[in-house]
This record gives C-alpha cells, structure tokens and sequence, in this order.
C-alpha cells in the first residue's frame, strides 16, 4: 500500500509539474498601445478581412464572403473593426490583405521583444481575441492572448 501510494504521489506532482509548466508560458501582450507598422502598400489599398477558416492558425486566403473593412487614411485602433456583438458559433481569423488579395505582415514591437510579423487576429467563440505573429529572427511561431483596444494601425 505504501509503494502505491509513492506511486500515485508522484503521477500527481508529475501532473501539476506539466499543468503549471503550460500556465506559466501562457502568452499575453502587454497593456501598452502596440503599433503595426505596414511598409510598401498604400493605406488605401489595404484591407482588413475575414479569413477562410482552413487552418485554425496560418496564413489562409480571404473568404469567400469577401467580409473586408478597408483602413481609413488615419491612424485606426483594431478595435474599431469588431464594434458588433459576434453571432458566429465558431473562431474566425482576420488579417491584413492588399488590392491584389496577397496577405500582408504588419511588423510590431515592444519593450524586451525582437520585432515580429503580424500574421492574424482570432477572435474565439466567446469574443475573446488573440493574435499570432511571427518572431522575424527565426520564423517561430507565437499566440497572444490580447485586449484589440491596445492595438493600432
């Protein structure tokens, strides 16, 4: 009985070892005001819009709806482009397209982090948002949970 009390002792740390592990590298953006930095395409030309939901995460051509918001001349927050209540039951993804339909990666920044490409926001079921970028050094893969009001373009 004791042996197997050890046993189930240490399935049990070995749980809550991995279950904090994955806690603690839970990835949010910071409560700043974060800049995308588009180059080489004019804002007029720019478009923001729904995603073919392909891939969960990627780099997925507009859908077929053609659901695109094209960005004003000035300064914008992202929040601006979910002002309505979400009636989706699923996630949907959002990026950045030019007037060819070729996505675009905006470039962003902050304090402690190499600049990364912006590749797409997700907006869950619940109407909880999240973007992936792209650390530019290396290519990897990141999800940020974030509010879309520290945003701007």
């Amino acid at each position: 009985m004791k042996k197997k009390s050890h046993s189930m002792g240490f399935v049990f740390g070995f749980v809550f070892f991995l279950a904090s592990s994955l806690f603690a590298n839970f990835l949010v953006t910071p409560e700043q005001t974060l800049r995308l930095e588009l180059v080489g395409s004019s804002r007029d030309q720019i478009r923001f819009c729904k995603q073919k939901p392909l891939l969960v995460f990627g780099r997925n051509p507009i859908s077929p709806s053609m659901t695109c918001q094209f960005l004003p001349e000035a300064e914008v927050g992202l929040d601006q482009f979910f002002t309505e209540e979400s009636a989706e039951t699923e996630e949907t993804q959002w990026a950045f397209y030019d007037g060819s339909g070729k996505q675009l990666f905006p470039t962003v920044s902050w304090e402690g982090q190499e600049p990364m490409n912006f590749i797409s926001v997700v907006r869950s079921k619940r109407g909880q948002f999240g973007v992936q970028l792209q650390r530019k050094k290396d290519g990897a893969y990141f999800f940020y949970r974030t509010k879309m009001l520290n945003w701007v373009i």
